[in-house]
């Protein structure tokens, strides 16, 4: 796996603010966001230093035929044409700075969610009833004689 570039606060905001749309203009996609505790690898007696944050930004993609197999209904000359490079991001934000980045990286999140499609919730009830319904309709009846 390699390792990826840390960027500094407000260029991992913008790279981030460019995935969410480049992403959204596709059509579909996913990005995942992780944030964990950064431990150092040094001396850990030495524990003077305050805690550190890394925050990581993907698009989802990985290898190519995990993105073929996203696009079964495409032929292969297609889908191997619309392979994109796995977008990485990180970032370390320093305890200090946690609060102010973190109104930033919510902003940032939130436009990033505003053009979200709702669920239909109405398609998902009617296929719940006509489901239940045909159960029902298909159990056997008892002539009567």
């Amino acid at each position: 796996m390699s390792r990826q570039e840390r960027l500094s606060n407000d260029e991992f905001l913008t790279r981030l603010t460019t995935l969410f749309t480049s992403t959204h203009s596709s059509g579909h996609g996913s990005i995942y966001l992780t944030q964990k505790p950064l431990v150092s690898t040094e001396d850990s007696t030495s524990s003077s230093s305050p805690p550190q944050v890394l925050i990581r930004a993907t698009d989802g993609l990985s290898k190519s035929h995990r993105v073929a197999k996203s696009g079964n209904n495409k032929s292969k000359s297609q889908s191997a044409g619309s392979i994109r490079p796995k977008v990485r991001l990180a970032t370390v934000v320093e305890a200090e700075d946690v609060d102010s980045f973190y109104v930033k990286y919510a902003e940032s999140c939130k436009k990033g969610m505003e053009a979200l499609r709702k669920r239909d919730k109405k398609k998902a009830k009617e296929k719940a009833k006509a489901k239940k319904k045909g159960k029902s309709s298909t159990a056997p009846v008892k002539a009567a004689s």
